[in-house]
């Protein structure tokens, strides 16, 4: 039998030994033992990333606003010219 682990917040870990893969349970790992006997899986980094996913892709939609909005840099750019890059190597 593996030893148990414990996450900061109490829950149940798989253990170091565990050789659950592709949804098939290991018989001797606690968490796994927990899952098979009915226990939820936990939501996890998921939720997260599309959190923050969100976030920043807010972000970004805001500063490109920014950036064209009436006024604003894409404005002062082309009213000094424009980018001037061409040929200037």
């Amino acid at each position: 039998m593996y030893e148990a682990r414990y996450a900061k917040n109490g829950d149940l870990k798989h253990s170091d030994e565990c050789k659950m893969a592709f949804g098939r349970k290991d018989h001797n790992c606690p968490r796994c033992l927990e899952l098979l006997a009915g226990a939820p899986s936990r939501s996890g980094w998921q939720k997260d990333h599309y959190s923050r996913k969100a976030r920043e892709e807010e972000s970004y939609r805001k500063a490109i606003a920014e950036h064209f909005k009436p006024g604003g840099a894409h404005d002062q750019i082309m009213a000094r010219g424009g980018v001037g890059t061409a040929f200037e190597w």
